[in-house]
C-alpha cells in the first residue's frame, strides 16, 4: 500500500459532498468535474450509447465514464473511485521525505511523473558537496514556472483542457437547457431569465422606452454566443475534452 503522504490530488477543486469548501475542494455542484458530467449528459450520441449499455459510437469513452444517466453525480463519482481514476493526478509526495526501498517501488508502480524527482544521496559525502550537487539538480529539473497553473501541467487520465471558469460554465449550461426546453422563445427571453449581459426593466418589457430594441439585440447576441459555446463543450466531452473553447 502506498504511503498516506503520497496522496493523489486534482488540478482543479474536487467535489465535496459533506463540506461546503476545503483547501482543495468545493461543494460538488460548484466543481468543474460536476459540470463535465452534466455536459456529457447533454451529448446525444453518448446518451444513445448509454441506452445500448455501452455499445455504439462512444463505446470507448463509455468504458471510462459509464452511464452518466443511471445515477446522480455523487454515486457516479464514487462508484469504483471513478472520479479519482479519471481526473486525479498521479500520486506524489506532499513534502520532502526519505524513501525506503518499498516506498520508492510503490511510487514508481503507482505512476510517478516528473513532479517527483527521486535522488540518491551518498551520506558519507561532505554536507557542502551534497548541497551543491542537490542545488544543481534542482536547477536542471525544476521546470515549473512561477505562477503556472496546475491545469497546464496535469497528468490526469482526463485532464482539464484549460482553467475552468465554473460560474461562466454554469450560465452556459443554464442557457442551453432553457433553449432546449423553450425552442419557441426568442433568445433575449433566455437572457432575461438567466441574466446574460443585462435584463429589461418592467417598462422596457411593456414596450416603453427607445432602448428596448437595442437591448434585446445585445441580449440575443449574448445568448447566441453562450449556445455556440455550449455546443462546442458538448462536442468536446464526447471526445474526452473539457471545457472546449
Amino acid at each position: 500500500m502506498i504511503r498516506k503522504d503520497f496522496r493523489r490530488s486534482f488540478a482543479a477543486r474536487h467535489p465535496l459532498f459533506r463540506l461546503e469548501r476545503s483547501d482543495t475542494g468545493v461543494r460538488w455542484n460548484r466543481s468543474a468535474y460536476y459540470l463535465w458530467w452534466e455536459f456529457l449528459r447533454r451529448h446525444d450520441g453518448y446518451r444513445k450509447t448509454c441506452e445500448k449499455n455501452g455499445k455504439g459510437d462512444y463505446a470507448k469513452l463509455y468504458k471510462d465514464f459509464g452511464d452518466v444517466h443511471a445515477t446522480d453525480f455523487k454515486e457516479w463519482w464514487s462508484t469504483e473511485s471513478r472520479g479519482m481514476r479519471l481526473f486525479s493526478e498521479p500520486p506524489a509526495p506532499t513534502g520532502v521525505v526519505a524513501l525506503s526501498d518499498k516506498d520508492m517501488l510503490d511510487l514508481v508502480e503507482q505512476g510517478r511523473d516528473e513532479r517527483t524527482l527521486i535522488v540518491a544521496i551518498p551520506l558519507d559525502y561532505r554536507r557542502h558537496s551534497i548541497t551543491k550537487a542537490f542545488n544543481k539538480l534542482l536547477t536542471e529539473h525544476f521546470t515549473r514556472k512561477r505562477g503556472e497553473k496546475r491545469v497546464q501541467s496535469s497528468k490526469a487520465r482526463y485532464p482539464l483542457a484549460r482553467v475552468p471558469d465554473v460560474a461562466a460554465l454554469q450560465v452556459t449550461l443554464e442557457c442551453y437547457d432553457l433553449r432546449q426546453a423553450n425552442l419557441e422563445k426568442p433568445l433575449w427571453w433566455i437572457a432575461q431569465q438567466v441574466g446574460v449581459s443585462t435584463r429589461l426593466t418592467p417598462k422596457e418589457l411593456a414596450g416603453v422606452g427607445g432602448s428596448t430594441v437595442s437591448k434585446k439585440a445585445s441580449m440575443t447576441a449574448g445568448v447566441s454566443r453562450k449556445l455556440k459555446h455550449a455546443a462546442a463543450i458538448i462536442d468536446g466531452v464526447g471526445k474526452g475534452i473539457f471545457p472546449a473553447r
